[in-house]
């Protein structure tokens, strides 16, 4: 599925309605780069339906598409049960126009409404230009990654401590008054307090520590600095060494793409892409290499649930335990949660079959408190 943003409907603000399209249980990853990056060629090498782009033209709508994950372990599943439905995690990846790079309050309204769409994302691949084109008329012919990172953390920066020093200012004044609230008031600002200390000394809050409880006041703020983040150069070369250091903004990964080679190789027809591949030295898919890097970024792991209805696979964060594994896949599970089978996905494939995996005695009873593995094969037992 590929959906322009101009498409959808219902369409009371910037990308109001794009969480109802999700097709897949899987996060929103969104593209973000000043314009001319290259996001939507990087799209492209990875989409199942590429989009047109005429060349050096700004981007003026955001494209979705789920981007599903090439598993080996999940596909074995699925060949040893042959079951009615398969599906692989995938990860939906929203392609929005480029940050404009210029200074008038034009260029700055439109910069705010892009970031502002893409609040609800849950992870931010940051494209970088790495490459030189006559296509598109940058500020600069010469790419400078490291200029172009800097201003986009600093854009995320920014657009943290306008929203942390409204919700401040409001507090004050409840405080201040000593309104009903006031008593509650009181610690939402204690901890905004000290975001606005971090923003104002120019420094980001992914490292800041917070309890749970300071963390779930702020986490309705959607923060772009409290989420995960990875640097994708691209370019034919390999990303500078340093290219992270002093940034305002974590970040969690830093990895390399020639989007349009890899878009090129997308395009091409299944049984050309092998002497294509080999002739440019790509070892996989770029589809595969951008999910197993945002996986790695954003800390994620893959449980599965296996049978003859359905081989499927679930996307949690490490350290998710087994209730919140049967949450993902449904809510009455984790509320009637009572033990968890869990056994390797290893251990199933080399026993071939259920039946001779119970035989084995390896499958566990795990409690709700157990943390799920990446590659664990998970069923719920739930009294709802």
């Amino acid at each position: 599925m590929c959906l322009p943003r101009a498409n959808l409907p219902n369409s009371a603000g910037p990308w109001a309605d794009v969480g109802r399209w999700r097709t897949l249980q899987g996060m929103r990853i969104a593209l973000l780069g000043i314009q001319g990056a290259g996001k939507t060629t990087v799209f492209n090498a990875i989409a199942e339906s590429p989009v047109e782009v005429v060349a050096g033209m700004p981007q003026t709508e955001t494209h979705v598409q789920v981007v599903k994950m090439h598993d080996p372990r999940l596909e074995a599943c699925r060949d040893l049960f042959q079951p009615k439905k398969y599906t692989p995690a995938g990860l939906e990846v929203w392609d929005a126009p480029g940050l404009p790079p210029g200074t008038t309050e034009v260029d700055r309204e439109r910069r705010a409404k892009v970031l502002t769409g893409l609040r609800e994302a849950d992870a931010y691949v940051l494209v970088l230009r790495d490459f030189r084109s006559d296509q598109y008329p940058y500020e600069r012919p010469e790419p400078d990654a490291r200029a172009d990172l800097a201003r986009l953390a600093d854009e995320m920066m920014t657009a943290d401590f306008l929203i942390a020093e409204k919700r401040a200012s409001k507090l004050r004044d409840s405080v201040l008054k000593k309104t009903k609230t006031a008593a509650e008031d009181a610690l939402e600002l204690a901890v905004l307090e000290r975001c606005l200390e971090r923003f104002e000394a120019g420094q980001g809050i992914g490292d800041l520590e917070l309890d749970p409880q300071n963390e779930r006041r702020i986490r309705g703020f959607q923060f772009f600095g409290r989420k995960p983040m990875m640097v994708l150069v691209n370019g034919p070369g390999e990303p500078a060494a340093g290219l992270t250091d002093g940034l305002s903004v974590v970040m969690q990964t830093v990895t390399a793409m020639d989007a349009q080679i890899d878009a090129e190789l997308n395009a091409m027809d299944p049984a050309d892409r092998g002497e294509f591949m080999e002739e440019f030295g790509i070892e996989a898919p770029a589809a595969d290499r951008f999910v197993r890097d945002v996986y790695v970024a954003a800390g994620l792991r893959s449980f599965f649930t296996v049978g003859e209805d359905e081989v499927r696979a679930w996307t949690i964060e490490a350290g998710d335990s087994a209730v919140i594994a049967a949450g993902k896949i449904h809510t009455d599970l984790a509320r009637g949660f009572v033990r968890a089978e869990v056994f390797p996905h290893d251990a199933l494939l080399a026993a071939g079959g259920m039946r001779e995996l119970r035989a084995r005695g390896e499958i566990r009873l795990e409690p709700k408190d157990y943390i799920v593995l990446d590659g664990d094969v998970v069923h719920i037992r739930s009294a709802v």
